[in-house]
């Protein structure tokens, strides 16, 4: 049996595998490396401003969590969990997994783009495997892609990691070898490929439009000056954690769902310091309104529900069955899109007070800022008065469109 299979290993391929020759993304990938805390998602996003590039800031894991493992198999690094040796050769397995890795970024540039931009940039920073065999293989995957190093003062990076709480030892002395071990093994990995580049984070925060700009150049698009614009405004934002940046008015579900985490969590943890059932009803209420789930939305709404919606371009007072549908629409236009940076706060929960028009229902209020990668703004107001343990009358009060509106006095 294993004579049999190893024989087989000698035969070409029996389907049609793509591979680097043959891949949809030649030529189109952009890798942006860097040590942790060296501004990896705060480059991406900027790059990803640009209609010609796709990118998530969300790392994908590709190859330090991902098709290593098939890598691992074919090098024997387990004695007993290996055997892809036997099936195919290391340049066939190499060309399946640029395949597979294709496959994940295109999937990617789909729901972050409608309009399937021909370049995808991802990054996820160097050093969860201290062997460095993840840098080796995504360069044998993609020799043809194109690397943007983002290079850090040491200090800098030592001292934001000595305060980072993913670091097992925080001491000096290690922190400071992460950056002796990335930098160096990112270096020696790519540095010799014709498409490497060593950008510093000090210049590109200096003048973050010049070194896009530069680095549009460099991959052989238009920097226009709208698009510029875009990169200064966006450069001065604090970007969520884990959030992106999408083409103007691109589809959000289907996005990493995880980059909402972060407006949630702070909800969820008022709900929790003061679990009681407006609280609660708050923080499911204002989730289902960010995901557009709209049957939660109807399950947490009373059946004479009021809707009030204050807006520059009109008003609009409704209520029952149109209410909950407008509610929706209100939602979609708000919450329809991803964001590079948000921010939610919700407050109240007691009886309601002169200002409410039902004495004694409690009033809550959910306030929502966010900044999208077009570089326009949404921030909005949603009043909630309960009754019953249901949203009986929300009053949503938006400065601008829902949709957006351009980011001045910058």
């Amino acid at each position: 049996m294993r004579t049999a299979a190893r024989a087989c290993s000698t035969q070409p391929l029996r389907f049609a595998a793509m591979g680097r020759e043959g891949s949809p993304l030649r030529d189109r990938v952009i890798f942006v490396e860097g040590a942790p805390r060296s501004g990896t998602t705060w480059l991406v996003t900027l790059l990803a401003t640009h209609p010609q590039i796709a990118g998530i800031d969300a790392e994908s894991h590709l190859f330090d969590f991902g098709v290593d493992r098939l890598f691992d198999n074919f090098e024997k690094r387990d004695p007993l969990l290996h055997g892809l040796n036997l099936y195919l050769s290391r340049d066939e397995l190499v060309d399946l997994a640029r395949d597979l890795c294709d496959g994940v970024l295109m999937a990617m540039r789909s729901n972050v783009s409608g309009a399937a931009p021909p370049f995808v940039v991802e990054k996820t920073p160097a050093g969860a495997r201290q062997d460095g065999l993840d840098l080796e293989r995504k360069r044998d995957c993609y020799p043809d892609a194109w690397y943007v190093h983002v290079v850090r003062d040491r200090e800098a990076v030592t001292r934001s990691l000595m305060r980072a709480p993913f670091m097992p030892d925080r001491s000096r002395a290690a922190c400071e070898a992460v950056w002796d071990r990335v930098v160096g093994g990112i270096r020696d990995s790519f540095g010799d490929l014709p498409r490497y580049r060593e950008v510093t984070y000090e210049q590109l925060r200096g003048d973050p439009a010049a070194g896009c700009g530069q680095l549009f150049e460099w991959l052989g698009i238009d920097d226009g000056e709208e698009t510029l614009e875009t990169v200064r405004v966006l450069s001065r934002e604090r970007f969520s954690e884990l959030g992106v940046a999408p083409e103007a008015g691109a589809p959000w579900r289907g996005r990493a769902r995880h980059a909402l985490e972060r407006g949630r969590a702070r909800l969820r943890r008022q709900a929790l310091a003061e679990p009681s059932r407006e609280s609660v009803v708050t923080f499911m209420f204002a989730r289902a309104l960010r995901e557009g789930d709209v049957e939660t939305i109807e399950s947490f709404t009373h059946p004479s529900l009021e809707l009030v919606v204050r807006q520059a371009e009109g008003d609009l007072l409704i209520d029952g069955d149109e209410a909950r549908g407008a509610l929706a629409r209100v939602a979609e236009d708000a919450f329809g899109r991803s964001y590079v940076t948000d921010w939610w706060a919700s407050a109240g929960g007691g009886p309601g007070e002169w200002w409410t028009t039902a004495p004694n229902k409690p009033f809550c209020t959910v306030f929502f800022s966010g900044v999208g990668g077009d570089a326009t703004r949404v921030d909005v107001a949603i009043g909630l008065v309960l009754e019953d343990g249901l949203v009986r009358r929300a009053v949503v009060i938006s400065a601008g469109p829902l949709t957006g509106r351009p980011v001045v006095g910058r």
